[in-house]
Parts: structure tokens; sequence; C-alpha cells
């Protein structure tokens, strides 16, 4: 019988189509250059939205500063310039960051070096402030007032706007090289003017079992807390405990004390496959880019970190990009969360993710993606949202509105004094002389977003033009139709399966959803239409018979009286019927055995997608107590135990036999046997003492046939030796009452 709900009057009402139509507008923020531009960072004035500022690696001096970019009308138009010759201690600028303070304040760091005619690999980092929302610019403010004997490199800034005991506080973190790479550490409690003596929050690491020294990373990223406490996220190497051996590792240092001591360090948080390419030659950094939810609202305390993670989807390996989050102050961290949602199958990569939260704590990030060309080799730059802190994302969408080629990344044309720091050249196919793209990956490392309440500003680098240019986009957050999570398209739901949920669509006060059931995936007439409040129906909720079911889910909002689109079509499977229980075969009830690797057998009709478990104890009641051992997803009707019983005993097993709705037999009978290293006198292993086993012995001392396995076993007179005599005892022991072996 077909189950229809009353639907709320408000989401009946007929609305217009999705929010998402036609493009988003994209702009140049850069001045039009044959030279290169790219790394950029934006913000928007928490005083006021109108005015955001930009920044970027430019190259059109034909060597590394930093451009500017600003917009007084809320990134409808920009001016850009490059930061003046006088803003900086040495002659070369690069790696530009920024940050912004409560008041308005605007900072933007970057690498300060000179050519390599005067100083060959050393830099320090150095400041310049901005109070009226870019119009002027003061500095150089360096964090050391002079140059060691090292490069500083990937500085990232941030500042306290928690208005705490340490508000206004402006913290930047790094790596220092040479070889071994150390995590720095500075402060400025007076606005960016002078900063504190560096700390060391990431030291280099001796690994003893391989006897060398390990970088301790790289991307540092400063974060404020809720409550002012300062942490440094950087990626690396951790290294696993007496072995020469280790994996790649997002890892964490905590200050709680506005940096000026870190009790918490270089505690590894995440573990991620390392993926170090994209199609094209492009580096795939695995940085982290994250910020932290200080709004006062639901999601208050909140840590975010983005990251790319190199997945294997079948035979393939790409790179998507993940989130994952600390809800208590970074203590630990929930499973990480997909944020692309392009189909698994594809070879294709996401990466270069970057991540802010607003101050009404919505999750907004932007990341280059390969989905729309056919041989995912152009990429674009797509964007999600997160409105339940970080528990979903909602479909992605495009940013770009033309795509760019990684073969037009490598170039910048030639002209006559534009080539310091350029590579080596080649003339193109019109005899243009192009200079090779700058060090940096091909692409650089970052990219930016800011978000001020609905309203964001993206900035990327951008090669429609033929060569890296600075591009932007300002818009409001589109309105997109519901992503589908849970139950995994043609999963199970079974009577403990998981609940259908979806991605939160909106701000959660301002949104209602519609889902939709039905065995027709053309959704005739739906088993199930069921308005609801938040993202979730609940198993308990679907009252249906067993079968295959297609659903879907349209989202409202109560203000706007809108709609989206309905989602894509999942289907799932409803399975409430228990697999039959299993029958123990082998080893048979109070079975002796010799073999410390047993192999089990039994007996049940099995279906697709039914498995089996088994427990192995020397504890009848299986209580965990080692020794023990449990193995699941077993697929046969058998199971030879991969690791060796550790003691002589007697062993009890048995099995269960479920299936991926959830639904299981429940456990079997428990069966026993006795394991034992050998029986004394059994010398040709039948586990039966007979004269089979004196014949064995002679046939082993004058025939040279098989030894006994162990040689223990054929030592039936326990004289240690196995000889001609303990064919005799055994030979009196079976015919002549004589004592039995090994007393």
């Amino acid at each position: 019988m077909k189950i229809i709900s009353k639907i709320f009057a408000i989401i009946l009402i007929t609305v217009c189509c999705s929010a998402v139509s036609g493009q988003i507008s994209n702009i140049q923020i850069s001045s039009p250059h044959i030279a290169l531009q790219n790394e950029e960072q934006v913000f928007y004035s928490p005083i006021d939205g109108k005015f955001a500022i930009a920044t970027w690696r430019d190259f059109r001096l034909g060597f590394r500063r930093c451009g500017i970019g600003r917009t007084t009308d809320g990134g409808a138009t920009w001016s850009d310039q490059l930061n003046w010759l006088l803003m900086d201690v040495d002659n070369r600028q690069s790696d530009p960051t920024m940050t912004v303070d409560a008041q308005g304040n605007f900072y933007l760091s970057f690498l300060d070096y000179s050519s390599g005619q005067f100083m060959e690999d050393s830099s320090f980092i150095t400041f310049i402030k901005s109070t009226d929302n870019g119009a002027t610019w003061a500095g150089p403010y360096p964090v050391s007032t002079s140059h060691g004997p090292w490069f500083e490199d990937k500085q990232f800034i941030a500042a306290d706007r928690t208005g705490g005991a340490h508000d206004g506080n402006v913290y930047i973190a790094w790596a220092r090289f040479p070889n071994p790479t150390r995590m720095m550490f500075s402060r400025s409690i007076d606005g960016g003017i002078t900063f504190s003596d560096t700390l060391i929050v990431g030291p280099s690491q001796d690994h003893e079992p391989c006897g060398y020294v390990v970088d301790a990373g790289q991307f540092a990223q400063p974060i404020v807390g809720s409550d002012g406490a300062v942490y440094v996220f950087w990626s690396g190497a951790e290294l696993i405990e007496d072995e020469c051996a280790g994996y790649t590792a997002m890892k964490m240092s905590k200050s709680t004390d506005g940096g000026v001591t870190w009790p918490i360090m270089e505690q590894p948080v995440f573990q991620f496959p390392y993926l170090p390419q994209a199609d094209g030659g492009i580096n795939i950094y695995n940085s982290a880019a994250g910020d932290a939810d200080i709004t006062g609202g639901p999601y208050d305390g909140n840590i975010y970190i983005s990251t790319c993670y190199g997945q294997e989807d079948g035979a393939l390996y790409h790179s998507d990009v993940v989130m994952i989050k600390s809800t208590d102050g970074g203590a630990t961290w929930l499973p990480r969360v997909r944020i692309n949602d392009d189909p698994f199958g594809f070879d294709m990569d996401q990466f270069h993710p970057w991540l802010v939260v607003n101050q009404d704590g919505v999750i907004a990030t932007i990341f280059y993606d390969q989905r729309l060309d056919v041989n995912h080799y152009k990429f674009d730059v797509f964007a999600a949202y997160s409105f339940d802190g970080g528990e979903t994302f909602t479909t992605n969408h495009r940013i770009t509105t033309v795509s760019s080629s990684p073969d037009d990344l490598k170039k910048s044309l030639g002209v006559a004094g534009v080539q310091n720091n350029l590579n080596e050249g080649q003339f193109d196919e019109s005899g243009t002389y192009q200079f090779l793209t700058p060090k940096a990956g091909l692409l650089a490392e970052y990219i930016g977003i800011t978000s001020n309440h609905d309203s964001i500003t993206a900035v990327w680098t951008d090669s429609r033009n033929g060569n890296q240019d600075v591009f932007g986009a300002t818009y409001v957050i589109p309105f997109l139709k519901p992503r589908l999570f849970g139950v995994a398209d043609g999963g199970f739901l079974g009577t403990v399966g998981d609940s259908l949920y979806w991605s939160s669509c909106w701000h959660e006060n301002d949104v209602s959803y519609r889902i939709e059931i039905d065995d027709d995936p053309g959704f005739g007439t739906p088993n199930i239409v069921e308005p609801v409040s938040d993202n979730k129906l609940y198993s308990a909720s679907i009252s249906l018979p067993d079968g295959v079911y297609y659903w879907r889910v349209k989202s409202f909002r109560t203000v706007e009286l809108d709609s989206t689109d309905y989602s894509e079509v999942w289907s799932f499977e409803i399975d409430t019927e228990a697999p039959p229980l299993a029958i123990p075969g082998a080893p048979i009830n109070n079975e002796l055995l010799t073999g410390e690797f047993p192999t089990f057998t039994w007996s049940v009709t099995k279906d697709a997608n039914e498995y089996f478990e088994i427990e192995v104890s020397l504890d009848p009641g299986f209580s965990g107590t080692a020794p023990y051992f449990h193995y699941d997803l077993i697929t046969d009707q058998f199971f030879a135990l991969p690791e060796p019983l550790p003691q002589e005993g007697t062993y009890y097993w048995h099995i269960n036999h479920y299936d991926l709705a959830g639904n299981e037999s429940g456990y079997s009978s428990a069966e026993s046997f006795s394991f034992i290293n050998y029986l004394c006198g059994d010398a040709n292993g039948d586990l039966i003492v007979n004269v089979g086993d004196a014949v064995f012995l002679i046939n082993f001392v004058f025939k040279g046939g098989d030894a006994p396995v162990p040689l223990e076993s054929g030592d039936a007179n326990n004289d240690g030796l196995a000889n001609v005599g303990d064919a005799v005892y055994l030979i009196n022991f079976v015919f002549k009452g004589g004592d039995a072996p090994c007393e």
C-alpha cells in the first residue's frame, strides 16, 4: 500500500527554478601583463564588506614582487598595484599571505630576500600594514632584523579576532631551511610592528633506526581558536618508533597562552596518502588549509582543516579534497569528510583547496577540479559550503567560466629585461620566444577565498589568457540542490542500517526538505513523501517491505519561498531477513590438534552480500582476553587461521552469519578443540599411538624415511633421542602393556 504523508503548506507553493542559474562572472584582478601572477590570498574587511584586499606573487618586473588588489564596491571592480619597492628590506618578494584583525587592519606578509648576485639561499619575513582598507600601506616591519644562515619559506599568518585576552595579536608560522627543516613561529602584540623571538614549534626528528634526521615538514598555518588558543598545522613525516618507517601526517602544535609557550608539540592529527602531482605536471601540496569557528554560534570552537587526500579508487589513484574537524580543541579529530562530489571510477584530481569560516559559522571552500574535461587534464575552480558545522558539504558548483590548461601555465612571453628568475625558454609554433614558468610547482601553491555573510570572493590563478593571471569572482552563495549522503548508492538499509541524510543546503533555521522514496525510479507514485525540517530521515521512519527503493530530496527556503531542483537519485535495498545459522564442521568438538594453524569449516546456505565472522579463544565466554582471535568479512565457508595458536590448551570457536544490511544469524554453538604441540610417541603424526609409529621410526632409522615432526614426538622413551629404542618402547607399550610414552 502506498503511504503518502501530508506536506506542509509552505512547501507546496509553486516556486521558480533553482537559484543556480547562469554563470558566475569572472574578472581579471591583476593588470593584463605578459609576465606571471600566482599564489593568491583575499580577505574582506570585518568592519565594512565593501572593502576587500587581495594579494599575489607578481613577475611583471621580471622578478618576484607582491601584487595588491583592492575593491571598494564589494568585488564589482578592482584596482591593483605592486608593493612599492621601498616596502621591503631587500629587493625580492615572494609567497605573499594575508590576514585582517577585528578592527579592520590588513596585514600582508612576504618573504624578503636579495637576488642571487647579492646573497644565496637566505631570506627573512617582512610585514606591511594598512589601517585604511588598503588605500595606503605602512612598513616594512621585518620579523627578524638580519639574515641568518637559512631560508625562511611558506609563511602564513593569522590575527586573533576573538575579542579575548589576546585579541589583536598577529601570529606567523613558517618552515626554516636548510634541511633538516624546522617549523618556526613568532607573534606580534603591537599590531605587526615588532615581533617576538622565533620559536621552534615543529623540530626536525632524529630517526635512530634509520640513522638519519627527518625534516619537520612544510606549509605551516596558524589558526586561532574561539578561546584564543593558537594552533599551528603542517604536513610532515610521522615516524614509527623503533622502525625504519613512517607515514605522511597532518601535524599540530598548540599554545594556550597567546603563543608564549607550546605544551603540545608536533602531535599527528590525521594520516593521509600522498599524491605528488595532478595530470599536466601540476604539483599537489598536501598543505593545511583551515579555519576555526569563533562566531559564538552552535559550532563555536570547531576547528576545520582541509587538505588533499590520495584516494584509492579501484585501480585508479587520484587526489580528493577532504576535511577533518575537531570539536574539543584539537584533542580528537572526527573522520574525514569528502568535499568534492564527483563520482568514483574516474581518474580526475581535485587539489589546492582553501577554506574559511564566516561570521555566521558557514564554511566556504574552493579548489581546482578536473571533472569538466573528458581527458581530466584541464581544470576549473569549484566551490562547496557547509551549513552544519562540517558534517556535510553541499553539491559542488563551478566558479570559473573558462577552463585552464596546464600547457598554458608553462608560458611567459619573452621580453627584453624580463627574464630574471625565469628558467630557459623556447620558441613556440608562432615563433614567439616563451620563457618557462618560475619554480613553484607549475601553478604555485595556494589560492584564496573570503566570505562576508553570504557574499563570497574567490581568487585563483587562471590561464585563459595564455599564461598565469589572477582572476576572481564575487557572488552570493547559491541555493544548491541537496547532495546525498548516508546509505551509499545501491547500499542496504536494514533493521540497524544507517539513516538517509543529505547536505544541509542553507542556514538551518531557514530551510526545509522533502524526501521521496519509491520502488519506481521514475517516482510515479512515491511510497513515501516526507516533509522534514532537518537533513535526515531516520531508518525507523521508513516502514516498507523488503525490496529495492529509490530516493531523492528537494530543498525549500522558507523566507525566499524558493526551492532547489531535486537531488540525484540514489537507490537502497531494504533487507530485514536474518541469514540462517551456520553449523560448525571441523575441527569437530573435543578434537585434538597438533597444528598451530588450524582450518575451520562450517555449512550453511549463503547468498551474495553475506559474510561470516569467527571468534577463537581460550575463554569459552569469548571475553576478548588474549589469546583471542576475531576475523570478519569472510566469504568462504572455511577459514585457515593466519596466525599461530600461541600456547597449548583447550580452545573454543564459533561463527556468525551476517549481511550488509546489518542482519545476523547470531553466533553458532561454541565448539572446542585441544591444541598440543605434539603427542608423545605419535611419530607419524596421526594423533594415535600404535604400532604404526614403531614402523615409522624403523623406516626413519634404517631406511632413510621421513623424520617425525617434530622430532620430539618420536622420543617415546624420553631419552632425548628418536631411534630404534623408541620403536622397541612403543612395541612394548602396544603389545605387552608397557609404560606409556614419555612416562
